[in-house]
């Protein structure tokens, strides 16, 4: 072997800090978006952050339309950690006791439920296990009704003892006989119990009206905001999208800053200047271009879609993200950024942009094909519409779905799509 110095020549694409930026503003949802040119200002002296731009779209918008709009704002920003820990002021506690129930609150999971093992918190807080569990039944004296518990079960069975009137039936039911319960299994109950089925199915609506995950209705993070990044409105003339540019700040270059700085005629502070204006007519590009590639995308979309936008989600049909680049000559790549965390205001809500592309299914009908996510939504329909009485198996489901919508899917699929939208079965479904 030997030493070789040789020389070739090679081709190869580099991605620039701007380039790579232009990538990242266009899959940054709104809020992101809105903090990356925050920095920028930070950044950039002469860039200034104008946050009430006038004559925008979004002001056209009618009153119900800008009501749905603010309606995406979380209405609660307490966490359900705060929550508890303040309800502890008002209560006469030991430093012990209150030490302890801390740490369980801590140790609560996003849906209010306690899953450490009191084993495990009195070997880390150096206390007795009846300690503990003395602090549990503190915690569970708390509000909301039902947080602290350790199952579904307890769960529910917390709110039942917290109810104006007690129901001792339901409180029986689920304290001894959940499984059966649960499982549907109330032609045995009801001869256990010598009670009716009709009063086992009173029972039932009663437990639908409790809250499985008490915890839900808190957040352990910030609250956040749904804004929608376009809005569709339906008129006598049609649909007609408009981007929603009141979300984003307008950017302005502070031009009597600059002229302060350019008198001082030095070379180095006029390199800065270029400099910085330079990312600035980048970042104001770049916006642009982003504004484009969205409204270029989401016009496809609704395009492609029109009938989903005027009858509802029913009407939704297959679309891949491949078809929307192979029609605007961009890559696939670039609307996966482009519908990433983004939303549309629809006539029958606010909805991502992710969700108007489906996976398709054989269909009878060769004028149209189904959709999987048109099929959801038409299972929904039909179990909603059922006979509570006689509900709808999923063979019988598969066989309506054929009939009426020319959808051929198989029984198993129907049972698939059903626990897909967390329905039970017709067994579980049926009331008395």
């Amino acid at each position: 072997m030997r030493a070789e110095l040789l020389q070739e020549q090679r081709l190869r694409l580099s991605l620039t800090k701007e380039l790579t930026q232009a990538i990242e503003l266009l899959q940054y949802s709104t809020l992101e978006l809105r903090s990356f040119l925050y920095e920028q200002s930070l950044d950039n002296p002469f860039l200034e952050i104008n946050d009430h731009k006038p004559g925008q779209s979004y002001k056209s918008l009618s009153h119900q339309e800008k009501r749905n709009v603010i309606e995406n704002i979380s209405v609660r920003s307490e966490t359900l950690t705060s929550y508890l820990l303040s309800q502890l002021h008002s209560m006469s506690l030991s430093p012990k006791t209150r030490h302890i129930l801390r740490y369980l609150i801590n140790s609560l999971d996003d849906a209010g439920y306690l899953r450490t093992d009191m084993k495990d918190v009195a070997a880390h807080l150096a206390v007795s296990e009846d300690e503990a569990e003395e602090a549990v039944q503190l915690l569970q004296s708390l509000e909301p009704a039902g947080v602290g518990a350790r199952s579904l079960q307890e769960c529910l069975y917390l709110q039942l003892q917290r109810l104006p009137e007690r129901n001792l039936l339901a409180e029986q039911i689920v304290s001894q006989h959940f499984s059966l319960f649960v499982e549907k299994a109330w032609k045995a109950l009801s001869k256990q119990l010598h009670v009716d089925i009709t009063d086992l199915q009173q029972v039932w609506d009663l437990i639908r009206t409790l809250e499985p995950r008490p915890g839900s209705h808190y957040t352990k993070i910030e609250p956040h905001f749904i804004v929608p990044d376009f809005v569709i409105e339906r008129s006598e003339e049609g649909l007609h999208l408009l981007f929603n540019d009141e979300i984003l700040p307008e950017l302005i270059w502070n031009r009597e800053y600059e002229k302060k700085l350019a008198c001082r005629q030095d070379e180095q502070v006029e390199l800065f200047i270029k400099e910085k204006y330079r990312q600035f007519l980048w970042l104001t590009k770049s916006l642009e271009q982003r504004k484009q590639t969205l409204v270029s995308v989401m016009t496809e979309i609704l395009e492609r879609q029109k009938q989903c936008f005027e009858k509802g989600l029913t009407a939704l049909k297959p679309l891949t993200m491949r078809e929307i680049a192979d029609a605007l000559n961009i890559h696939e790549s670039t609307v996966s950024r482009a519908v990433k965390n983004k939303y549309v205001q629809t006539p029958f809500g606010t909805v991502e942009l992710r969700y108007f592309f489906t996976s398709s299914l054989s269909s009878v009908s060769a004028d149209e094909e189904a959709s999987a996510t048109k099929t959801k939504a038409l299972i929904k329909q039909l179990i909603e519409a059922e006979n509570k009485r006689e509900p709808l198996s999923d063979q019988k489901i598969a066989d309506m779905l054929h009939e009426q919508h020319g959808i051929a899917i198989s029984r198993r699929t129907v049972a698939k799509y059903r626990e897909q939208l967390y329905i039970p079965s017709s067994a579980k479904r049926k009331q008395y």
